[in-house]
């Protein structure tokens, strides 16, 4: 009874206007929060052994009685993969009707991941994200334009949704290339630009040439970024630039920065986080169970996401808990004498090189780094070549030709 009154409220308070409901999440104790997470968790669980066919008949298989689970780490090593959604479809997943669907490939399988959704989800996760968007600063009178690639991807449609919660003035520009994009955006002279960080260093490499206007914030998604390039963009545009970190498979974003920039605070409300297997730094593969789809649950599903659960607040003053930077992906980490080692280890081995560093997809295209790979080419001299081939994850990669010349041109402000 408890619980119904709990999340009852929980659901009045998202329909508020974003100050409202960031005013009292602020204030809701973290019992309640987890009290929540825990009957969505024994909700969801059954909702998914009784109507999808992939969890009856593994839940069969495995001997395991839903009834009787009352937090994830009772499934023991039961998960969800990447591979079991490419392998069985979607189908065999869905507990309801569906108004809508996303792709990703997450990896470089051809194969794509198929996820479906309701309009009701989609409008829930779009307030959530008001929120977040609202606690950075964001408000009614802001002009956005969005970069974000629509093709089969989630984060437009949850974009979409949020700023008509906030009431913002925004244009959909699509992942078009940079250049247009920069001579089209000046007429609308948005103060908000969303898109992903590579594109968004591009953007920023023109803008530093031919000029800038004021701008309140960009937002970057789909990618991880190094910290120098982040400092590149913010120093071209005078604004700050907040990352988010997300999964098509969990309905775009997991987690988002907050002011502070120390980690993304997670959404325990519609999902309940875990890092079962840890390394002696406290890092491990983030693993999720949403809490609040009706259409496509997905219990104990393995990110491949290496990342750290930090439970300490946020000075911030955000009710939410946070995970650390992605460091890396399971699958691109190496165990070896001198520890696990990932494309991260390479941000430092390269820092403050002024050099010539390119990243590329095989083919020459640039684009995403969440399912490609990279390859970087630096020179400490020009008779010491380092050659570097990295993972899609890691972005450290993504070094803007101002900060590796150390050009000292400023900006110019239109």
């Amino acid at each position: 009874m408890l619980t119904n009154i709990i999340e009852q409220i929980e659901r009045t308070v998202l329909h508020l206007e974003p100050q409202h409901s960031v005013a009292f999440l602020n204030v809701t104790p973290q019992w309640a929060i987890e009290k929540i997470q825990r009957a969505r968790f024994q909700r969801t669980l059954r909702l998914a052994a009784e109507r999808s066919t992939f969890y009856r008949n593994e839940f069969k298989r495995r001997g395991i009685d839903p009834r009787r689970i009352e937090h994830p780490s009772e499934l023991g090593d039961f998960y969800t993969t990447g591979e079991d959604l490419q392998a069985h479809g979607a189908e065999p997943f869905l507990t309801g009707r569906a108004d809508t669907a996303f792709e990703t490939t997450g990896t470089t399988s051809s194969v794509p991941k198929r996820v479906f959704f309701s309009q009701r989800e989609l409008l829930e996760m779009g307030r959530l994200s008001a929120i977040g968007l609202y606690h950075l600063g964001m408000r009614r009178e802001d002009r956005v334009l969005s970069a974000y690639d629509c093709s089969f991807w989630v984060s437009p449609a949850v974009l979409r949704m949020a700023l008509q919660s906030l009431k913002c003035f925004h244009v959909e520009a699509g992942k078009i290339s940079p250049p247009e994009f920069y001579e089209r955006a000046r007429d609308y002279k948005p103060n908000v630009i969303f898109g992903e960080p590579s594109w968004i260093v591009r953007l920023s490499e023109l803008a530093r040439e031919r000029g800038t206007w004021a701008m309140k914030l960009l937002f970057g998604g789909g990618e991880n970024i190094a910290e120098e390039a982040r400092q590149f963009i913010e120093g071209v545009w005078g604004a700050p630039l907040y990352l988010s970190y997300g999964q098509t498979e969990s309905f775009g974003t997991l987690g988002a920065e907050c002011q502070r920039k120390d980690g993304y605070h997670r959404n325990d409300l519609y999902f309940f986080f875990e890092t079962p297997d840890l390394g002696p730094d406290g890092y491990g593969e983030l693993v999720y169970t949403t809490l609040a789809r009706n259409v496509m649950p997905l219990i104990r599903y393995r990110s491949t996401d290496v990342t750290r659960l930090v439970d300490a607040p946020c000075s911030c003053g955000l009710f939410a808990k946070r995970i650390t930077k992605i460091r890396a992906r399971c699958d691109e980490m190496v165990v070896c004498g001198m520890g696990n080692v990932g494309p991260w280890v390479f941000e430092e081995i390269l820092r403050g090189i002024g050099s010539t560093v390119v990243a590329r997809h095989p083919d020459g295209r640039p684009g995403r780094t969440s399912s490609q790979s990279s390859c970087i080419s630096s020179t400490r001299r020009a008779d010491a070549p380092v050659r570097v081939c990295a993972s899609a994850a890691g972005p450290v990669f993504m070094r803007p030709a101002a900060v590796r010349s150390q050009s000292s041109a400023s900006s110019r402000r239109s």
